[in-house]
């Protein structure tokens, strides 16, 4: 009778230790699953952030349009190919990679003092080669033209950021 009961007991033991193996096994898939999860909420999180730091760059003081009025989207040419010479604004907003292409009208090659106005892209940060993906928005890129009298003359841009390494302020 003695050895009935340790029977027992042993096969209840080795009952509860496969159930605790059998639930060891689904927690860790649970977790895995949720952990890949996690990594994928964070990257469109980053995209999301780095979206709304695009809605915002064009309406800070550094780029832009104040002299048309009430252009919310107007964007300061002449304001960022100063900005891009000075070097103390390239970690300024904490991104890997700023930059402004225009649209139209089309043409080619970085900005500089000597080509501008004629020429396509302003870039303002790229911290590295590897800048991640980036997220873009259209702008009005506006600029004062001196000829006959002087104008304003707007052209179509679009400003991009960089998604990959944006830091938390």
């Amino acid at each position: 009778m003695n050895k009935k009961a340790q029977l027992k007991i042993q096969q209840m033991a080795f009952v509860l230790v496969a159930l605790l193996i059998f639930f060891g096994i689904i927690s860790l898939f649970y977790f895995s699953i949720r952990l890949n999860s996690l990594k994928g909420d964070a990257s469109s999180l980053r995209e999301t952030e780095a979206q709304e730091i695009v809605r915002k760059l064009a309406s800070t003081p550094e780029f832009a349009f104040t002299s048309a009025g009430d252009c919310a989207s107007c964007v300061d040419a002449d304001k960022l190919l100063m900005l891009k010479e000075r070097k103390g604004y390239s970690g300024f907003w904490g991104l890997d990679y700023v930059s402004i292409d225009k649209i139209y009208p089309s043409y080619n090659g970085e900005c500089t003092r000597a080509n501008y106005p004629n020429c396509k892209t302003i870039t303002l940060a790229k911290e590295s080669e590897d800048f991640g993906t980036t997220v873009g928005s259209f702008i009005s890129l506006c600029r004062w033209e001196n000829l006959k009298g002087g104008y304003f003359k707007c052209e179509l841009g679009k400003l991009y950021v960089s998604a990959k390494n944006i830091e938390n302020g």
